[in-house]
């Protein structure tokens, strides 16, 4: 099969669209759910309606590649016949990336951090309406478990911003955070690995794929990598947390350290994503 030279280009774009909306979705569920205090909320709005809206420039990016890769020229970009293939895919998850940054913007611009709940909601959703979930032959309840896997990943991601300890932060501000997302982390993180699991294989269309396709592969190296996360997040709720409480100079540099693994870890598991779903596709579909 002959490379697509746009092939490098969209994994940029993807790329940018998991970041700038994880993030997004991230922080906003941060505001919303308390992780970070009242004071500095506003500041975590903002940033959350910064990133959505990366987001949505991102999502809208991946229209005119897709109308370049079907049409095979620039000329294909505005083509009204390739546009009429091109954006009934992209338009419904291009919709909810839009309504979730629209959500965030007055989230921010009102102080409703309660809003930003339900835009982090609408930015995971816009991952459940397309992609590899859609193509399968009976989609079932797998296109919404991705869009709860991207959610659940959201609130996992964003912890490096939220929790880093800032010297700007007091012991006792940086131990609160750390104690209120690690009583939800507990809960909903293992089910962020079962979901994900289920997910590749059923993409992959079975174990056997899931260990021989190069696609399977890579999905299993980020299940690895997710594994890997897992692991170093109950370390820090099990050991950081203790030290931040009993020895908060210590505990403040074992926090920055697993955090900036956290944050190498998440770019990894990105990555292997975007490579999966570039570069390869699932082998029975």
């Amino acid at each position: 099969m002959e490379a697509d030279p746009l092939a490098p280009a969209l994994l940029a774009v993807k790329l940018g669209l998991y970041v700038s909306a994880l993030l997004a979705a991230g922080l906003g569920l941060h505001a919303s759910m308390q992780i970070v205090e009242r004071g500095d909320r506003a500041r975590a709005l903002r940033s959350a309606a910064w990133f959505g809206g990366a987001a949505l420039v991102f999502a809208m990016l991946r229209l005119p590649i897709a109308n370049v890769q079907l049409g095979g020229s620039l000329n294909s970009i505005f083509d009204p016949a390739t546009l009429s293939w091109t954006w009934p895919a992209l338009a419904p998850s291009s919709v909810a990336f839009a309504l979730g940054a629209g959500l965030l913007f007055i989230a921010w611009l009102f102080q409703r951090s309660a809003l930003a709940g339900f835009a982090s909601i609408a930015l995971a959703a816009g991952f459940a309406l397309t992609g590899h979930t859609q193509a399968l032959e009976q989609p079932g309840l797998a296109p919404w478990a991705a869009g709860l896997h991207v959610l659940i990943a959201a609130f996992w991601i964003a912890a490096p911003i939220t929790l880093w300890p800032h010297a700007s932060l007091s012991d006792q501000i940086v131990l609160a955070r750390s104690e209120r997302f690690s009583r939800l982390a507990l809960f909903i993180i293992p089910l962020l690995f079962v979901i994900g699991l289920w997910l590749a294989v059923l993409l992959a269309g079975g174990v056997n794929a899931l260990l021989t396709s190069a696609y399977g592969q890579l999905l299993a190296a980020k299940l690895a990598v997710a594994g890997a996360a897992l692991a170093l997040g109950a370390y820090n709720k099990q050991i950081v947390t203790r030290k931040l409480r009993d020895a908060p100079t210590e505990g403040r540099r074992a926090l920055h350290t697993t955090l900036t693994f956290d944050a190498f870890l998440f770019a990894s598991a990105l990555i292997l994503v975007g490579i999966a779903t570039t570069f390869t596709g699932p082998p029975t579909h």
